[in-house]
């Protein structure tokens, strides 16, 4: 009796073993959120006045596409808007027990159709310069704002939404002396109030289906 209730025990184990390896099936299109690994000033300053999902301090954000059988991502990170190989983007992300700190959202079935479009925006934009200052219209792209302008719908119409920035520390209320290094180091002012985007915001959007953690 003893031996068969070791031996279920021990295919319980391996069976859920299995199901924790098996790999995550990503499609074009699916956006990942992540936590970044290097806890720079920078990093800290975005992670101080964004709300994420489940306060999961997102400080990126890029859109998976899938190319002969490998998987890229397509990210506005510094110091260019770039595609990058999946474990390299893994590699970047913090660490949660040996696996990534990302988030896959996907767009629900009603806005699949902007894919192919947002795709072919986001490639013909690799090598434009990361803006460091978040203002909109300077050929400049921060990692949220160039997936926001790439699924604008046809019709201009947003998916995403643009909501007022703040570089306000969410528990002082007060501007965060990162920031206010961060902006004089760039010789302009702080765009508080601005039209914008951020990964944590987008994280919580209605447009998305949070599919999956691999933390």
């Amino acid at each position: 009796m003893m031996k068969r209730v070791l031996w279920i025990m021990w295919l319980l184990a391996l069976s859920v073993t299995l199901s924790a390896q098996k790999p995550f099936d990503l499609k074009t299109g699916d956006i990942l959120f992540q936590t970044n690994k290097a806890q720079t000033s920078f990093v800290k300053a975005i992670e101080n006045v964004t709300a994420s999902l489940d306060d999961l301090n997102f400080s990126h954000v890029g859109v998976v596409v899938v190319e002969d059988g490998e998987v890229f991502v397509l990210e506005a990170t510094m110091p260019v808007v770039c595609k990058t190989p999946l474990e390299k983007y893994f590699k970047q992300s913090k660490q949660v027990d040996g696996n990534p700190l990302v988030v896959v959202g996907r767009l629900k079935r009603r806005f699949w159709k902007s894919i192919p479009q947002a795709i072919d925006t986001m490639k013909s934009l690799l090598g434009k310069p990361y803006d460091y200052v978040f203002l909109p219209d300077n050929d400049k792209y921060y990692c949220s704002e160039i997936i926001y302008l790439a699924f604008l719908r046809r019709n201009g119409k947003p998916i995403f939404k643009e909501s007022p920035m703040s570089f306000k520390d969410k528990t002082t209320g007060e501007t965060s002396p990162l920031w206010i290094k961060h902006f004089e180091r760039h010789k302009t002012p702080i765009p508080e109030g601005v039209p914008g985007t951020s990964p944590g915001e987008m994280s919580r959007s209605k447009a998305l289906k949070i599919v999956h953690r691999f933390f």
